[in-house]
């Protein structure tokens, strides 16, 4: 059995979740925002190897040695689908973007992701629990560091 942990931030508001909530496909998550270093809305998703139940920062999530955190994108990718805002995704900034490290001089082991309808309208910004095993609500809270608002949930694969 593999555990990992999943984070989904800049979330407009703080979801409704406590610690060691059952998560279960099709729950609403939360809804797509940009709180904390966001600029403009969108949701950060990651996934790193473990339970995890605080904020790891990029600096801490690579495949280098003495990172602390192991980044998996198979599991990540899991989650890069229509089910996500139950509507077509695009994605803003790609796991590992090299136009991101450029920018912000780091590494972005992570998607940032949209509605594809995002300029239209914002009847898709909720967010869904896509996975087919239930999920486990690790932490919950604000990031004032950069991610803001935010939920870490921990899955088996």
């Amino acid at each position: 059995m593999n555990m990992f942990t999943v984070r989904f931030a800049h979330l407009e508001s703080l979801p409704n979740y406590k610690k060691n909530d059952v998560i279960f496909r099709g729950d609403k998550i939360g809804r797509m925002g940009t709180t904390g270093q966001s600029k403009i809305d969108h949701l950060h998703i990651d996934a790193i190897e473990g339970l995890i139940d605080k904020i790891v920062r990029l600096k801490d999530i690579g495949y280098e040695e003495g990172k602390l955190y192991k980044p998996n994108i198979k599991q990540l990718n899991y989650f890069i689908d229509s089910e996500l805002f139950n509507h077509q995704i695009h994605i803003t900034t790609p796991f590992y973007d090299p136009e991101y490290k450029k920018t912000f001089k780091k590494d972005h082991p992570a998607y940032d992701v949209v509605p594809k309808d995002r300029k239209k309208t914002n009847k898709h910004f909720d967010i869904f629990w896509n996975r087919s095993k239930s999920g486990i609500v690790l932490s919950v809270g604000f990031d004032i560091g950069g991610y803001g608002n935010y939920i870490l949930i921990g899955f088996e694969s």
